[in-house]
């Protein structure tokens, strides 16, 4: 075959593939080159409309996900390419009966959400919120006004759910400031921290709680009210994973009673939608799911998502192909 015509056959075969892009939060420069390659933008309601029944390819995120409605509704489906890492969001089962590849992006973020686990817990820790709105409303002008004594961070101990690549990164960083580390998982690793079986003993041993285990239904509330109520008065519960992992309403009463000292929260149980009794709460620090978003993270991230929306169009292996376990396969 000449070039000519291995030319003509690769732009024949981006002519016909068709792209359905629903995540709005990919770089504006892959955004474009997957507009190249036949992509157009989509709202979860027009796909369950059929309107991208043709539709080969979903680029989507883990706040949209997949489910098994979407794909009904785009039988020539045969790629999910996740703008993230979590894939809770999308039916792995649903996409194993089918044939559909799933993708995602990872080894890129440990960094990024690592740095924002230990700004929201040095901003616990340091009331940074508070002292800000202590300047701004004036009240360092007024003789009698003062804000409370925070605390340190050397020697204190730092519990860890989730010792994969963002909680090894968060470890890292809680090393340097001197703080004791602890974590808990499915096994022990050969690393220099504390590995505690039980999640129950390891929040009632730290001063800090650091949530950074996958999401789905099986650690569904693993962060019951028990373990809140063992983390304590003089405790703080700092969330970067997903907000399902902790029980949203436990944690609102023993935020409100005391029985649990502060809350971090990059992440909730059913964002964007926060309940107002949480964001009333005068020991809650909150941002808007932030983990990932510094623009050198972003950027990595969209172009894998591209290399592997050019990989299957070109019929080559997908670089980060998720692997759906057995149990979901559903056969």
């Amino acid at each position: 075959m000449s070039s000519s015509q291995q030319a003509n056959g690769s732009q024949d075969v981006r002519e016909k593939t068709r792209i359905c892009i629903t995540t709005a939060v990919l770089a504006t420069e892959v955004m474009r080159r997957l507009g190249d390659l036949g992509g157009k933008p989509a709202l979860r309601s027009a796909i369950l409309a059929g309107d991208f029944a043709e539709a080969e390819c979903l680029v989507t995120d883990p706040g949209i996900g997949a489910d098994a409605a979407m794909m009904a509704a785009m039988p020539q489906l045969r790629l999910i390419a996740c703008y993230g890492v979590g894939v809770d969001a999308i039916d792995l089962k649903a996409a194993a009966e089918r044939d559909i590849t799933v993708t995602n992006t990872p080894g890129l973020m440990a960094d990024a959400v690592a740095d924002l686990a230990l700004a929201l817990l040095l901003a616990s820790a340091r009331d940074i919120v508070a002292q800000d709105r202590y300047v701004r409303t004036k009240q360092w002008t007024t003789p009698a006004a003062s804000v409370p004594l925070a605390r340190g961070l050397r020697d204190k101990t730092i519990g860890i759910l989730g010792l994969g690549a963002i909680g090894s990164a968060i470890a890292e960083r809680a090393a340097g400031f001197g703080m004791t580390v602890c974590y808990t998982g499915p096994h022990e690793k050969p690393v220099p921290y504390f590995f505690v079986a039980d999640l129950h003993a390891l929040a009632a041993m730290s001063d800090f709680l650091v949530v950074a285990a996958p999401g789905g239904a099986a650690t569904r509330h693993l962060v019951n009210r028990d373990v809140l109520r063992a983390l304590g008065p003089a405790g703080t519960l700092i969330n970067v994973s997903r907000g399902t992992l902790v029980d949203e309403s436990a944690m609102i009463d023993l935020l409100r009673s005391g029985e649990l000292g502060f809350a971090a929260l990059d992440v909730f149980e059913n964002e964007p939608q926060i309940p107002d009794e949480l964001l009333a709460l005068p020991n809650v620090v909150v941002t808007p799911h932030q983990g990932s978003a510094t623009a050198e993270t972003r950027l990595a991230m969209a172009e894998l998502v591209l290399a592997n929306v050019e990989a299957f169009i070109q019929g080559r292996p997908c670089p980060t192909r998720v692997v759906i376990p057995s149990s979901q396969q559903g056969r």
